[in-house]
């Protein structure tokens, strides 16, 4: 093996991280072939002059990947097509956040890779910039007043900057009812360690958002999922439901859903509300990017409808649609669990940054977000729809995929055949990655389906992305078929 250079990462990763995704990228761009022989660890770090110990970091994480295999006396061998034994029992950490997350990043900055992973928008689209003059500002001008400790409620300023942007989604609040958070996965962690113990039932949709999945997780909690074709909650089932179970949370993400675009109707979030009203249940209402809509008029959040403010627990954060990687975020309780909220606030990091909130409070109060969105949302409409053309052309034959009213994603439902976990690892291999329906699943009732996402993918790569995606679809049913003729 050539030396090259290990800077593939980039100047900041760490060595391993480089050396893994140098690799990585060569066996995307077919440089190191399928079944060909690695140099072992010791001689890999005797060539680079690196501490072996870096080598195999970088191979088991390419094995964790299902890019390279190790066979026991043998080496490492670049792994052949369609073998996915070689992926983790434990479907390589993709149930685990900390997993999932990580993986995303690293394929979204492996060379030769085009991810589409990220489901916000790109800094160069989003109003980062903006925000970041503020921040300067704000360093200049109020340094003695932000490098401090504030209440774990948040700062005045951002609290009540929040007023008047709520009620433009219809949500009447006064500055106190408002928590801040280190965005909008604190807020749902906060929720679920005020509402749930171990043992607890949570009932979620089937896809969920793995970092609502994993908070229930590390409650001690078991989720349930309605048994429905579209995993959406049945009205007509759900007292039963509720009745015969007892769950202590109902986890829903209503408007452009994640992972499956989807937004409940108004009569349905009418529904769920009034059962939950009559049976006490709380609602952990996950409102991520309600401003990301392309099409179609904006539908109430349950917090906002009549007595959502008695058993909704509404969240979100303002990375997914304004300042992606900001995390700040605002969890509005019930008032009767303020107090609960705000003491589990204080144990786990006592305040957000006090620097970040007093930028935002001036974004919030001193901008034209409001037509930053309207810019936004433009560009990201043409981007969807031509995306979705593309999606339409390529994967007609090997998967299902609707045009969602807004976000950043679309939900890829596969032939029945095929099995999402396969094709995550084998697309990988091809140069294309996505995240995979295994990551959404909050029960063993998983779905063959995967999330394709365009908030940082160029749209010059949408059509070569998606090709490579068509080549593995086709492998990968090509492959089920045949194991089912010969009765596998």
């Amino acid at each position: 093996m050539s030396a090259k250079s290990d800077r593939a990462g980039g100047p900041r990763s760490p060595l391993y991280a480089r050396l893994r995704d140098e690799l990585a990228g060569r066996i995307a761009a077919g440089s190191l072939a399928p079944g060909e022989k690695l140099p072992t660890v010791r001689a890999l770090a005797k060539e680079r002059s690196i501490n072996p110990m870096t080598v195999a970091k970088a191979y088991a994480q390419l094995a964790d990947l299902g890019l390279i295999h190790a066979r026991p006396g043998s080496g490492s061998f670049v792994a052949e097509p369609g073998t996915v034994s070689d992926a983790p029992a434990n479907d390589g950490g993709l149930s685990d956040l900390g997993s999932i997350s990580s993986r995303l990043f690293e394929l979204a900055h492996a060379p030769g890779v085009i991810a589409f992973t990220g489901n916000y928008p790109t800094p160069e689209l989003s109003d980062a910039f903006a925000y970041a003059r503020l921040l300067e500002t704000s360093l200049s001008a109020r340094r003695s007043e932000l490098f401090r400790y504030d209440p774990p409620a948040g700062r005045d300023e951002l609290r009540e900057a929040l007023v008047p942007f709520l009620a433009g989604h219809s949500i009447a609040v006064r500055p106190a009812d408002v928590l801040i958070t280190s965005g909008g996965q604190q807020g749902m962690d906060i929720v679920a360690r005020h509402l749930l113990r171990p043992g607890n039932c949570v009932l979620m949709e089937q896809p969920a958002y793995f970092g609502a999945i994993n908070v229930v997780r590390a409650a001690g909690a078991t989720a349930i999922s309605p048994d429905t074709p579209t995993g959406e909650i049945d009205l007509g089932r759900l007292p039963q439901l509720i009745a015969e179970r007892r769950p202590k949370l109902i986890v829903l993400n209503p408007t452009f859903h994640n992972p499956t675009g989807r937004t409940m109707p108004l009569e349905q979030r009418q529904g769920i509300l009034d059962i939950a009203l009559r049976t006490g249940t709380p609602i952990l209402e996950d409102d991520h990017c309600p401003e990301i809509r392309f099409r179609g008029e904006p539908l109430p959040s349950l917090r906002s409808l009549k007595g959502g403010d008695q058993v909704v627990y509404y969240t979100r954060g303002f990375g997914k649609a304004f300042i992606p990687g900001v995390r700040l975020g605002f969890l509005i309780p019930p008032a009767k669990a303020m107090q609960s909220c705000l003491d589990i606030k204080a144990t786990t990091d006592l305040q957000s940054s006090a620097l970040l909130q007093g930028a935002l409070a001036d974004y919030l109060s001193g901008t034209d977000w409001t037509s930053y969105l309207q810019r936004l949302c433009a560009t990201y409409k043409d981007r969807q729809e031509r995306l979705f053309a593309i999606l339409k052309k390529h994967l007609g034959g090997y998967a299902e995929v609707d045009l969602p009213d807004g976000g950043l994603s679309f939900w890829l439902r596969l032939n029945d055949e095929m099995k999402a976990g396969d094709v995550y690892f084998n697309a990988v291999r091809h140069g294309v990655s996505f995240a995979v329906a295994d990551s959404f699943s909050p029960t063993r009732n998983r779905q063959s389906a995967i999330r394709i996402s365009f908030g940082l993918t160029r749209p010059e790569d949408y059509e070569e992305g998606v090709s490579r995606l068509a080549n593995v679809l086709r492998h990968a049913a090509s492959t089920a078929r045949t194991y089912s003729m010969a009765g596998v």
